[in-house]
């Protein structure tokens, strides 16, 4: 047991002698680089840019624009596709023809038209335009209105609408009584001078705007040719010869101071507001300030499915628009 024991010692003795003169070397990079296994690389796949998400933007609705002025005195203001500033205007001015001298302007542009053979060679009648130039200021001022007899009232109408009267007062002989006489005593001048003056523009006319031809009755004539002297004149043709002397003065007041009409005046002055924008920015107590100022109010939406409509109230229900409008309001004081 003894020996045993001696035995043991000896040899862990040994061994440990033994791990004490052994020594490990360092090894040098390089080496160990030769010594190890070289291996696959390994694939990478890159992975993909990350896209930031937009910023959301909140749309930011412009300011209504708010605009005033004053409406033209012609009414041609627009303010929207539904509503013109309507100006009210005075009373027109006095009429540019009396009811005498728009009576023988109708007459003569039809009895310029009747053919008579004697009309001159290449005789062409004026149209209504060319004696309205010739005749523009037979006015109740120059050419003044006058009663008329129940003859003359026949006469002066039937001319106008009667193609078998009209026909035989200015187709043949001028000298159609009692036709002729209601004409000469009504218009101042007599049928054959109307004619040749207003028609023909001949200067074979008796009448002419600066002589002083008269007008005389058949019993005035017929006196005169038997008794020579001492004959008084119809009361009836001493007032066509006023009538004639107002007839020249109307043709030369047309032709030394023609007819231009006179502007019409507004009789109040009228102002407008308008309002563009989005509806919802104040388009409801902008409407109903105006509704409250009696105001005449229009209001358009626009865009594709648009309307525009004069209104008297604020809008209800559907009727209240979501988007951008035009409104617009005038009043006139």
């Amino acid at each position: 047991m003894k020996t045993k024991m001696i035995f043991v010692l000896a040899v862990a003795s040994g061994i440990s002698m033994s791990c004490q003169r052994m020594k490990f070397a360092q090894v040098s990079e390089d080496v160990q680089s030769s010594l190890s296994i070289p291996l696959d690389p390994v694939p990478v796949t890159p992975e993909p840019p990350v896209t930031p998400p937009p910023p959301v933007v909140v749309p930011v609705k412009p300011q209504p624009v708010l605009s005033a002025g004053a409406c033209a005195a012609d009414s041609s203001t627009v303010l929207t596709s539904c509503q013109t500033c309507q100006v009210p205007l005075n009373p027109p001015a006095p009429p540019q023809f009396s009811q005498k001298g728009q009576s023988l302007i109708d007459i003569m542009a039809i009895g310029c038209s009747v053919p008579n053979k004697s009309a001159p060679v290449g005789y062409k009648a004026p149209t209504r335009d060319e004696l309205i130039q010739r005749l523009n200021r037979l006015s109740p001022t120059f050419y003044p209105d006058t009663n008329m007899s129940a003859s003359q009232v026949a006469v002066i109408e039937g001319l106008k609408s009667s193609s078998s009267m009209q026909n035989k007062m200015f187709g043949g002989l001028w000298y159609q009584p009692p036709l002729s006489d209601a004409f000469e005593t009504y218009f101042g001048i007599e049928v054959g001078e109307a004619v040749y003056q207003l028609c023909y523009q001949s200067s074979e006319s008796k009448f002419t705007p600066t002589n002083t031809t008269e007008l005389h009755s058949k019993q005035y004539i017929d006196c005169t040719y038997n008794m020579g002297f001492g004959c008084t004149e119809t009361t009836t043709y001493k007032n066509a010869n006023t009538y004639r002397n107002q007839l020249r003065a109307g043709m030369l007041e047309s032709i030394n101071n023609p007819y231009v009409a006179p502007p019409p005046t507004p009789s109040k002055n009228c102002q407008w507001e308008k309002y563009d924008g989005y509806y919802d920015m104040g388009g409801p107590e902008q409407v109903a300030k105006w509704l409250v100022s009696s105001q005449k109010v229009s209001l358009e939406v626009k865009g594709p499915a648009g309307r525009c409509d004069v209104i008297t109230s604020l809008p209800t229900g559907s009727d209240i628009p979501t988007g951008e409008v035009v409104m617009s309001a005038y009043v006139c004081k």
